[in-house]
């Protein structure tokens, strides 16, 4: 009995200690507790990812690291879910293969999207056409495959864009498919193979970018270590090859052009249009390549354009032929008269000494091309 109530004697001095203990007031002025709730580091804005970088502004404003080469590339919160056009050209490559200069390659319309925390690349499809006026049209591009030819974590947001790394983009075959593909039952020594890319010894080598346009130029590696077929005299060594090709992005022209449609009995270049709108066997609403020409006083049966069609002769070309090329350009206007334009064509000499590059899209040019292989005497677009 004497134990047990030793014990509850213990245990209510000990309470009443804490009691009193709880309930003394804290001393003035300690420090308070410190917090250790780990705060994120700020985010680096874009002038700080590129600061080692070489700016070219533009339609958009691409960075090229000085120390590695890699290229990043700005795009304008504006700049999303618009349409730009897309067109490669090769500036150098085997002939055989069709990668000579100035050959014009692929050609698409594009968008830009945001996805979550990715900015896409994805191609328009215009082979159709819908009447807003059918009540079909609320199903349009219904079973029209989406092809995302590129997306990227975006690194930097900022109040007007994002910036995104872009070298898997135009070092590789997601815009132009270089590498050509032969059926498998022709023999592998009847044709030269590049054989596979080396992304190791591919690079960007030059930038562009001007308020309308933004030209990546990408010198890309190929190799091959048995090749069946040595190619012919332009080939150096057939194991190792590098080909030179211009990507461009292009702002789409917000203007008053208005399509014309094709008419099967004229040889016109075209592009074809199925309307899935129209209740017929034969829905096509192809429309034709042409240019954009206006007349200065539409008024007038012959005018002279507002804005010409304008071709530079490149400073390439033998000097003895130039004025010839001139003439010959010149000639084209016999028929843009029975049009009604006077002068639609105006033909111009590069200088010698021009700082602009013919590969620059902003420029028609006819090109003098010296070539060990030339597979054709001339083309155009």
């Amino acid at each position: 009995m004497k134990k047990q109530f030793a014990l509850v004697l213990g245990a209510c001095f000990m309470l009443s200690a804490s009691q009193v203990l709880a309930q003394a007031p804290k001393p003035t002025g300690a420090p308070p507790s410190a917090d250790t709730t780990k705060k994120a580091p700020p985010k680096p804005s874009v002038a700080e990812k590129v600061k080692t970088s070489k700016k070219h502004a533009g339609l958009f404003t691409v960075y090229q690291d000085t120390v590695t080469g890699s290229v990043q590339m700005y795009v304008r919160k504006d700049q999303l879910n618009k349409e730009f056009i897309y067109q490669s050209f090769s500036l150098s490559g085997p002939t055989s293969l069709f990668l000579h200069q100035s050959m014009h390659r692929a050609n698409l319309v594009f968008k830009i999207r945001k996805s979550f925390d990715k900015i896409e690349f994805a191609m328009v499809n215009t082979n159709f056409y819908y009447d807003p006026k059918n009540a079909v049209s609320k199903s349009a591009n219904v079973d029209v495959a989406d092809a995302v030819f590129y997306t990227d974590k975006f690194s930097i947001e900022d109040s007007t864009g994002y910036l995104i790394s872009v070298d898997q983009l135009f070092m590789s075959d997601k815009l132009d498919p270089v590498k050509p593909i032969f059926p498998p039952t022709i023999p592998s020594y009847l044709f030269f193979n590049l054989g596979g890319y080396n992304p190791t010894k591919s690079k960007v080598s030059g930038l562009r970018s001007y308020p309308n346009n933004t030209d990546v130029i990408v010198d890309l590696a190929y190799d091959n270590p048995v090749p069946f077929n040595q190619g012919g005299k332009d080939i150096t060594d057939a194991r190792y090859v590098r080909i030179k090709l211009q990507h461009s992005f292009i702002e789409m022209p917000n203007n008053d052009y208005r399509p014309r449609r094709d008419d099967p009995r004229i040889g016109y270049f075209s592009q074809e249009v199925d309307d899935l709108t129209a209740n017929t066997y034969t829905p096509f609403k192809d429309v034709i390549n042409r240019w954009h020409l206006k007349k200065k006083d539409p008024g007038a049966a012959l005018s002279e354009p507002v804005e010409p069609i304008v071709y530079w002769v490149e400073n390439t070309t033998p000097a003895e032929y130039r004025q010839a090329v001139v003439d010959a350009g010149l000639k084209w206007n016999e028929a843009f008269e029975k049009a009604g334009f006077k002068n639609a064509v105006q033909m111009k000499i590069m200088p010698d000494d021009a700082t602009w590059d013919p590969a620059d899209i902003r420029y028609n040019v006819i090109r003098w091309v010296s070539s060990p292989n030339p597979p054709y005497g001339a083309i155009g677009p």
